[in-house]
This record gives structure tokens, sequence and C-alpha cells, in this order.
């Protein structure tokens, strides 16, 4: 049977407030731009089925298209947008035509915006003084840095622990577990929530796993998915806060969101699921 927002998903504290947050957010890059009709009306139903199955962490940028356009609309919509704790970006090097954006993305988005973040390091410290002052004012509740790449692990490191940042953003995955060495310790020491970007590795993932039986131990952490098993990876770390993953079509979110639910693997059942990912 699947998992209902009555059913509970999982939520996890946001550590520097306490907030809960449900672990399976919401990613916009590629999936929510576009125009075509037929694929704005999945999305609607993306939309909708995510707030009803209980997420509310959504992710986007201006340099998504126009998927912040998109999520604004859709949200009003459907009647979810007061639901959504949301999330962007700001990537520009200055500080005025950074400010421009902000607004421009709060326009489109509407209010609040909860979480902003730096892009990529792009414009880092002139943005990371704008960023604190509006936390300051109260123009956005949390502030935060995003990136992508594990080459880019050394500077998140550096940057965790010399920026007094809510949240920041990370790859992370059973085929890149690189963040496990260092990142995520350092986020829990310093009381860090964090998100994780391409836990399926932009589709790798999938080509790897493609017409393989799923384990039948998957069950004892009530996964019955290939999906659900690389997300319940990634969430079984007790440090990561929300994950992200993007689509456009609504059986793929309902199969994601399902990752939320129920039990989590252990660290013998992840050691498990580390060797059947090297034996494939």
């Amino acid at each position: 049977m699947m998992a209902t927002a009555g059913s509970g998903m999982r939520k996890r504290p946001i550590p520097g407030t306490g907030e809960e947050m449900p672990v399976m957010g919401l990613g916009s890059s590629g999936a929510f731009e576009g125009q075509d009709a037929a694929k704005l009306e999945a999305l609607a139903a993306v939309m909708e089925e995510f707030a009803e199955l209980g997420g509310t962490f959504l992710d986007t940028s201006p340099s998504y298209g126009n998927a912040e356009a998109n999520i604004g609309r859709i949200a009003r919509e459907v009647g979810v947008r007061e639901r959504l704790f949301m999330a962007t970006k700001v990537r520009s090097e200055s500080r005025q035509a950074g400010i421009e954006q902000m607004a421009r993305s709060a326009e489109l988005l509407g209010q609040p915006i909860d979480l902003m973040q730096i892009h990529n390091f792009i414009g880092l410290e002139t943005q990371w003084k704008t960023l604190t002052d509006m936390r300051a004012e109260g123009r956005f509740r949390y502030i935060g840095l995003t990136h992508f790449r594990t080459s880019a692990f050394e500077k998140l490191e550096q940057e965790m622990k010399t920026k007094d940042m809510d949240f920041v953003q990370f790859n992370y995955s059973i085929m890149t577990p690189e963040a496990e060495d260092r990142l995520l310790p350092l986020a829990a020491d310093r009381g860090i929530a964090v998100i994780v970007n391409r836990a399926f590795n932009d589709g790798r993932f999938f080509g790897l796993v493609r017409d393989r039986p799923l384990p039948d131990y998957a069950a004892e952490f009530d996964c019955k998915t290939w999906a659900q098993f690389a997300l319940k990876y990634v969430l079984s770390h007790p440090s990561v806060t929300v994950t992200i993953p993007a689509t456009s079509k609504p059986e793929h979110l309902m199969d994601n969101m399902q990752a939320g639910f129920g039990a989590l693997p252990d660290e013998s059942q992840r050691r498990r699921m580390r060797e059947t990912m090297a034996a494939l």
C-alpha cells in the first residue's frame, strides 16, 4: 500500500531553530522549465501531489529558465503556495544586480522566500554580506550556500567553517558518497541543515540498475523500488535534512516521495547497499 501524508512523512529539525522539515523535498532544475501545455498540466499534478503527501521544501533558481515563474503560478493555481517552504538562489557578482534578482524571484514566487542561497559561489563575498543583512532585517528566515560538484567540497568545507549559514546544499549519493567523509560530520558539528542534490547522479544511477531485480533485503527498510533505494540511502545519514530530486512526472514524484515514509536502513544495511552497488 502506498503511504500517504496521514501516515506520517519523516521529519528532521533544522538545527538552528528546531523547525521540523519533511525529509523529501522537490527540486526544479530542468523539470519545471518550459511552456508546453501538457507539461504544465503534469507539473500542476506534481505540485499538488507533493503537498498532499506532506512535502514542503521546494528548491529553485533564476538560472533554471522559467522555473520560478512556473512554480509561482502553479503553486497559487493549485492552492498550495502557503504550504511550501520556498528556497531559491542568487547568482550575480554585483551587489545591486543581486538585490534586483532576488526581488524578481520574490515577485515570481510570491512571499515568503524562506531560504535564499548563493548559487555555486557566484559573487560569494558580496552576496553573503547582502544575505546576512537581509536575514537580520527579516527578509529571509534562512540563508545558505550551494554547489553540485564533488570538486567544490574543499571550498565548501572552508565556507562552512567560517560563515554563519543556516543551510548548505551539495551532491551526495550512494554512487558518490564523498560527503560522508567531512562535509556531513562538519554540518552536524556546526549546526547547519543539509540539502542533498543529485541523489540519482543525474540519472546515471538508473542506468546501472536498469532491468536488475531489487534486492530482497530492501523490504527490511520499506523500500519497493530502485529510486527509493537511492533516496533511502541518502536519508539514512542522520546529518541530511532534506533531499530534492527534481521531476516533471507525477508517477516519479509519487515513487520518490515514498522514500520519506517507513523505516530507513541502519548502518549494517547501508553497508550491504554499498556492496550491492559495487557488484553491479
